[in-house]
């Protein structure tokens, strides 16, 4: 992550550009999330009476990802073959099923990072 996927995302092909994201960034963080909001709507206050904030939780985003999307857009960003080639082995054939009380559910194909099947 640290040789490869960081430098990638720092310095991402122009159809991949993250400039409105704190994520993956060595000045990234929380803090700087919140300076940017906050001088953002500072100066919009400058000439407006007042600014409405929208505010959405992506903490889960990752996990309701397609794998495919995903994978398209990694292909798009300077990593090593075998890097991208690693990330799709990690990503391919994942299966999900669920334990209880000694019996076994079915095997589902996972799409996503988050499972929605259900199966008995």
């Amino acid at each position: 992550m640290r040789h490869y996927i960081y430098p990638a995302l720092s310095s991402p092909p122009p159809a991949l550009q993250f400039d409105d994201q704190f994520a993956f960034r060595s000045t990234g963080s929380t803090t700087a999330a919140i300076i940017h909001l906050l001088h953002t709507v500072t100066n919009q206050l400058e000439t407006e009476p007042y600014v409405i904030a929208i505010s959405l939780d992506f903490s889960r985003a990752f996990d309701t990802v397609w794998h495919s999307t995903l994978l398209h857009k990694l292909a798009q960003l300077h990593i090593p073959d075998q890097i991208y080639n690693w990330l799709v082995d990690f990503f391919d054939n994942h299966f999900h099923c669920t334990a209880f009380s000694e019996e076994l559910s079915t095997l589902l194909a996972i799409n996503t990072s988050y499972y929605t099947g259900v199966s008995h």
